[in-house]
């Protein structure tokens, strides 16, 4: 597949990581100090590792402030499908270019939890009024029905894409789809961008989910450079990052408006 791969992670070869590894032996057993190329491959493998494992639960505080607060005020579907749709073509795109696993592991996980918080959303969008009507155990049940068969859903359209479409296009047709899914990003996550600034408000966006995916993507830009990712990789990972900190000031420029409101609205979730 080098045809397709501009963006291989495994940039040094196997005796270069073997004498790597015998610096970082010597540096624990004798005090040496290893090479500078042998440093920027440890940090950039170890954020790699921090990155994945991160990715693990960092919607966890998104989808526990959907369910917590029984509302998904504010959150704006383009965004999450935006990126259910750029990480599904990445992983396509990742795994037909032989692309070593360490360098998108995480947008497995970010992809389960993303299609999680559209059922949510699916689920909450009217949370607040149905919360306040009578029967509310049998609205709760209503509810859960409903978010159960949206990921269902969901699930079904994401396999569809993946096995049914991108599994069968040329690797011509993939890269060139992987190379629009900066386009997807922007045009997802910029009505929520746009709707926080309209209303002076980031709604039910968790900060703690936020801010990992800022720090999560920052640190990806570096781990794709150190390890030889292609100029179309690069230019993703930065516009995500991008409007992934822009998200993040918005939240901490309307946090004191936002916090005062729902003071006045009762106690609310603020993770």
């Amino acid at each position: 597949r080098a045809s397709l791969d501009p963006t291989r992670a495994d940039t040094m070869s196997p005796a270069s990581v073997e004498r790597c590894v015998g610096e970082f032996r010597a540096t624990l057993t004798r005090g040496a100090l290893p090479s500078s190329e042998c440093v920027s491959f440890g940090v950039s493998k170890g954020l790699s590792l921090g990155i994945v494992a991160g990715a693990v639960l960092v919607k966890v505080p998104q989808i526990s402030r959907i369910v917590a607060n029984g509302s998904a005020k504010g959150l704006r579907v383009s965004m999450f499908r935006s990126e259910v749709l750029s990480g599904t073509v990445a992983i396509a795109y990742f795994a037909r270019s032989g692309i070593a696993l360490a360098a998108y592991a995480e947008l497995f996980f970010i992809l389960t939890q993303n299609l999680v918080i559209l059922a949510l959303i699916r689920g909450f969008r009217d949370g607040e009024k149905k919360n306040a009507k009578k029967g509310k155990n049998d609205a709760n049940d209503r509810r859960a029905v409903v978010v159960a068969f949206a990921f269902a859903a969901h699930v079904a359209t994401v396999a569809l894409l993946a096995f049914g479409v991108l599994a069968n296009v040329s690797d011509k047709a993939l890269e060139t789809l992987y190379n629009c899914t900066t386009a997807v990003l922007i045009a997802g996550r910029a009505p929520q961008i746009a709707a926080n600034f309209r209303t002076k408000s980031t709604g039910e966006l968790s900060f703690a989910s936020q801010a990992l995916m800022s720090l999560g993507s920052a640190a990806r830009i570096f781990t794709t450079a150190q390890e030889g990712g292609g100029v179309s990789m690069l230019l993703a990972y930065s516009m995500s990052s991008f409007m992934n900190w822009a998200i993040l000031a918005q939240m901490l420029l309307y946090s004191k408006g936002g916090s005062s409101g729902k003071k006045r609205g009762g106690k609310r979730k603020t993770n």
